[in-house]
């Protein structure tokens, strides 16, 4: 019998959204926002100018104004906003979808003739022929982060520094799923990764989830890379923190969690 390769991804990013202060009072959110992932990483301010807000609508207050042609790192959707992520003044806001256009596509869109502003620089960063051991990790575990951050390497990124608080919580997180029997991001334990993160006292600006099931570390690395959300949660510069987790499973070989934060 072949065995079953799996990968799951999951993304939050925790904005000013569900309450804000507007006009001296509390503005409640009118139901629960769902945040959605995004298949780019970049994106082109294609108004004049574009309010970036607290909270996915216009009641929400501006926290700036972004101007026209400018970059920024798309994190998530909620409806018909993106959450996004100015690397120039380090905040993170709400913008409204229409007035932002995917990096790539403004990038053709400019043909060959001209001249595309420029995208946020990326922070120089090691080869990825010379993987750093981190003390405390697994041969396996540390395989798994050499792999991880060698394709932000070649992407540009700034490596993934180990939280161990962190590699805990995805460490329990791989052995639940074992001893339950599941495969999927909600825990009938601890609930969802990001209820899970805090019941550890895990604090997190953004954070993302990766879960595999595969025979071997390469393949479940080379899944993740074929997936778009799970490829953008790996390459995307604003996680700087992760936790692995791997244990052996009688279905696909291996159970493989990866947590993303942010701090």
């Amino acid at each position: 019998m072949k065995r079953r390769f799996l990968a799951a991804s999951l993304t939050v990013i925790l904005v000013l959204s569900v309450m804000c202060l507007s006009g001296g009072g509390m503005l409640k959110a009118k139901a629960a926002q769902t945040f959605e992932d995004v298949d780019f990483i970049s994106g082109v301010v294609i108004a004049n100018e574009l309010n970036m807000r607290t909270g996915p609508s216009t009641k929400h207050s501006i926290i700036q104004v972004l101007k026209k042609n400018k970059w920024v790192n798309v994190l998530s959707k909620i409806g018909d906003w993106y959450v996004v992520y100015d690397p120039d003044t380090d905040k993170v806001g709400c913008v409204a979808k229409q007035y932002l256009m995917d990096g790539e596509t403004f990038k053709k869109q400019m043909g060959s003739g001209s001249t595309a502003p420029k995208q946020p620089a990326a922070t120089p960063t090691p080869s990825p022929s010379a993987p750093k051991t981190t003390t405390g990790l697994t041969s396996e575990e540390q395989q798994l982060l050499t792999l991880i951050n060698n394709e932000r390497a070649k992407a540009g990124i700034p490596p993934l520094q180990v939280d161990m608080e962190l590699m805990k919580v995805a460490r329990t997180k791989a052995n639940d799923m074992a001893q339950n029997n599941y495969f999927s991001h909600y825990s009938p334990t601890y609930g969802s990764p990001f209820d899970m993160m805090r019941q550890f006292g895990i604090s997190f600006k953004a954070a993302a989830e990766n879960i595999a099931g595969n025979s071997t570390i390469q393949g479940a690395v080379n899944a993740w890379m074929k997936s778009s959300g799970h490829k953008a949660n790996i390459l995307n510069a604003n996680y700087n923190y992760t936790g692995i987790g791997i244990t052996k499973s009688n279905k696909y070989g291996y159970l493989f969690v990866q947590m993303f934060i942010k701090k």
